[in-house]
């Protein structure tokens, strides 16, 4: 019996463990995704004239996951005739990223209006930065998942050693 309960013990653990990885490359993923929905925003902007919320709804077409969500719900608010920036950062709080890339994203809807050269020129700061933290997050993996796994694992033997 002791055994039972040690392996479910160690199950539990190992599915924490997996949960967490889960969601640290669902984020990664979601902001890998916002860097290459920034980067076609800002080149279709400069190529084309065409309305955002036409232009946020064909880009949700091409994107996948949280960010195809956050850019065709976009859309459709802009195209009931709702404020851009209230929309812009309402939009931004669904996101499922860390708390500063929300509010980076959520800032440049402060950026969006005016002029193109200003526009990209927001878009493109605001990419930079999350690909900055793209960068930060890679350098960071292999020691979150180091600490993950210990602290999973070891919190498991612990329980198992005073189980037995």
């Amino acid at each position: 019996m002791k055994a039972l309960g040690s392996l479910f013990i160690l199950v539990g653990f190992g599915a924490a463990w997996a949960g967490e990885l889960r969601r640290w490359r669902q984020e990664t993923e979601t902001l890998s995704q916002l860097i290459a929905a920034m980067e076609a925003l800002s080149s279709r902007i400069r190529l084309t004239r065409m309305p955002l919320p036409r232009l946020l709804r064909e880009l949700g077409q091409v994107r996948q996951g949280a960010v195809a969500a956050w850019l065709t719900g976009l859309a459709e608010s802009l195209e009931r005739g709702e404020p851009l920036r209230t929309t812009w950062d309402a939009a931004c709080r669904r996101l499922p990223v860390e708390d500063d890339v929300r509010e980076t994203v959520a800032e440049l809807g402060y950026k969006l209006s005016g002029d193109e050269t200003e526009i990209c020129k927001g878009i493109e700061l605001a990419t930079g930065w999350l690909r900055k933290k793209m960068e930060e997050r890679s350098r960071k993996k292999r020691d979150w998942t180091r600490q993950a796994t210990a602290v999973c694992f070891s919190g498991a033997a612990l329980l198992i050693i005073l189980l037995l």
